[in-house]
């Protein structure tokens, strides 16, 4: 592993040391466990800088970069801004079925969060409103037809 990395000039960085780079003058993003300086490419990314920010700040973007759909210019453009992988690395899948107490993950490193469903409907509302609206139209109807002509 060390090999490789000596061979590819690309250095071994700690989860803890990504944390820190996570601004508009420093963003670093980690995707399938390599870390990229995305600083230079804030301003250019179709998505907004927002996306990047946010990316960076949630610890790891990988399960955001895939549910995405990046091209492949997209994805082979990555390489330009790749310095290093992270040391032990974990994919958030692996990690969550593997630990069950405590997480190696440093408290800072969060996660993006996950996809809820649509909100439940509130049935009593939904039931009731349209009722009402039923019940106002009928006195609105009644007291136009039998009262007010009196």
């Amino acid at each position: 592993m060390a090999e490789d990395e000596a061979a590819s000039g690309k250095k071994l960085i700690s989860a803890s040391d990504v944390v820190g780079h996570a601004s508009r003058k420093d963003c670093w993003v980690v995707i399938h466990g390599k870390v990229y300086d995305v600083t230079k490419f804030l301003e250019d990314h179709p998505g907004g800088e927002d996306v990047l920010l946010h990316a960076s700040a949630s610890g790891d973007a990988t399960e955001a970069f895939e549910d995405v759909g990046h091209s492949t210019s997209a994805i082979s453009m990555m390489n330009n801004y790749l310095i290093g992988s992270i040391k032990d690395y974990v994919p958030p899948s692996a990690s969550e079925a593997t630990t069950v107490g405590g997480n190696d993950v440093p408290p800072n490193f969060r996660r993006m969060p996950q996809k809820k469903g649509p909100p439940a409907p509130n049935t009593f509302l939904d039931f009731l409103l349209p009722l009402f609206v039923l019940g106002l139209a009928f006195a609105a109807w009644y007291y136009l037809t039998f009262i007010a002509k009196a």
